[in-house]
This record gives structure tokens, sequence and C-alpha cells, in this order.
């Protein structure tokens, strides 16, 4: 899924080709494009603040916190990263139709933040909508934690 290709000549990936969408909608695009944006920006004040006032202490869970906490430009970093995630997951339910699409890994925590962007984006970009049933997007419950309890459960058994 993660290589899907959003944005034609965009981005290079690790995997070679551009416009990727795990190099626009992942934890890691997060991260880099609010640390381009932030550079040089009033907006990014409080953000930078309590990143050390270095852009390269900008983390993710750091953009969520300040989410959380109302930080205009780490909301829109996140609505940012919800509007690619909705255009490719709308790409991916044209073909595969699925019935719920999951939201897991280290962005999961930002809850509501982005899941809500996402929800906004999938719905103006799926092909057919109104005409068709309309995927569920969720968040996985366990978060960034469902890889490693999969992975135990299966060396249990």
């Amino acid at each position: 899924m993660g290589h899907l290709c959003l944005v034609p000549d965009g981005r290079l990936c690790g995997c070679g080709n551009y416009g990727c969408l795990e190099q626009y909608g992942s934890g890691s695009a997060l991260v880099r494009s609010a640390r381009e944006a932030a550079a040089g920006s009033t907006l990014a004040r409080d953000l930078l603040e309590r990143a050390g006032g270095d852009v390269a202490g900008i983390t993710g869970p750091l953009i969520t916190e300040a989410a959380q906490d109302g930080d205009k430009f780490a909301v829109e970093q996140l609505e940012q990263l919800g509007e690619w995630l909705g255009q490719g997951i709308a790409s991916l339910v044209a073909v595969l139709d699925p019935a719920v699409i999951v939201i897991g890994g280290g962005v999961s925590a930002a809850g509501d933040l982005l899941v809500d962007p996402v929800r906004d984006s999938f719905q103006r970009h799926l092909t057919g909508r109104g005409h068709r049933p309309e995927a569920e997007v969720r968040l996985a419950e366990l978060g960034n934690r469902a890889g490693v309890i999969g992975a135990a459960d299966l060396a249990r058994s």
C-alpha cells in the first residue's frame, strides 16, 4: 500500500520510485513535512520551543502532543497528513472494496486529530461515492503495539 503512486514525479521513495504514498502519508512524512515547514516559520514557534529550538528535535509524538494541546501549526500538519492518507485510501478502496480501513502505527496516537481529516479526504476522493457502500475508517485498537502483540501471539502458538 505504501508504494502506491500518489504524486507523479513526487518525492523519491526508498523503493526507487517517486511519489509513493509512504512519502506523503506516514509518520516519517509527517515529521519531514513539519520540519520543513517549521524552518523559518513564526507559526511553528510553539512546536519549535517544545523541540528545544531545533527543527531536528521535532518528532511525531511531539507533533501529536502539541496538536492535542491546541497548537495550530501541529494540527495543520496532521490535517495535511490526513488529506494524503485519505486520497491514498480512496484509491485502494476503489480497487479492493474493503468494508473497514484500519489506521495504526505511531500516527494513530493522534486519534480524531488524524482520523477526521482522513475520513473527510477519503469521502471527497472516493470513486462512486453515494453509489456504493462506504468503508468505515477507524483506528487500530492496539495502536502502534499491534505488530508486536501479533508477533508474540504467533510465537506463543
